[in-house]
């Protein structure tokens, strides 16, 4: 990844791969994350650490050894790792039900009631949950959902029972924000071109920059930027010569 920075911050874990995965304009499924601090909060506030994260496009590091310190390895990443005998014989084990009972568990410590599906796929666990709260469970922006997806993620790999990438999503609203952020992006992007100024978005989190990003990427005369810290973070869509 010559000329570009390899490690990235946040106040978590999560927000620091997803600035990672901004910064990079990739999916998440292409990228190998190493953990290199974990974030603590301090006394009182004083002395507090952010998360520290190394984030790397799959085929760009090499790994032997065990799977430690990696943050998500999924059947995809095997080719770049080196494994013993064992290890094969974990991966052919039948998949996990813990990710759906934690999000029952989850569920029952904010006394909401729902339904909980998991479909498990080649490189990710599906944990989809209904319920007539559904609003509070997603939270404002997909905040809620995100920290119950981050400590799911935590939570399962450190026990070694799950070693994909688990999704959580609630009546499919990951499906819905991404196709009305894509094509509010690509309108945005239209309208660049067309004034040939350059668009400030509204604020957004790292989740949403991240697809608006890539929503932008492969097309032409026009490129974005991210500007200014959290909670006011945005892209900026400028327009090329």
């Amino acid at each position: 990844m010559e000329g570009k920075r390899d490690k990235f911050e946040g106040k978590t874990v999560e927000e620091a791969i997803l600035a990672a995965l901004e910064e990079l304009g990739m999916e998440r499924e292409e990228v190998h994350v190493e953990i290199l601090e974990e974030p603590h909060r301090g006394f009182l506030g004083i002395g507090g650490k952010r998360a520290i994260v190394r984030v790397q496009p799959i085929g760009e590091y090499s790994v032997t050894g065990t799977k430690e310190g990696a943050y998500e390895a999924g059947e995809g990443e095997i080719g770049q790792i080196e494994v013993k005998e064992e290890e094969w014989v974990e991966e052919a084990r039948p998949p996990s039900i813990k990710p759906k009972r934690m999000a029952e568990k989850i569920l029952d410590l904010m006394g909401i009631e729902g339904e909980v599906e998991q479909k498990d796929r080649e490189d990710s666990i599906i944990v989809d949950i209904w319920s007539d709260d559904v609003a509070l469970l997603i939270g404002r922006g997909g905040s809620t959902l995100d920290a119950v997806q981050y400590l799911m993620n935590i939570a399962c790999w450190r026990t070694g029972e799950v070693d994909k990438r688990i999704v959580v999503d609630a009546e499919g609203y990951r499906k819905r924000r991404k196709a009305r952020l894509e094509s509010y992006a690509e309108s945005m992007a239209e309208k660049a071109i067309r004034s040939r100024r350059e668009i400030r978005l509204d604020p957004m989190n790292a989740s949403e920059r991240r697809i608006v990003h890539i929503s932008i990427r492969g097309k032409q005369r026009v490129r974005t930027e991210s500007e200014g810290e959290e909670p006011e973070r945005r892209v900026i869509i400028i327009p090329e010569d």
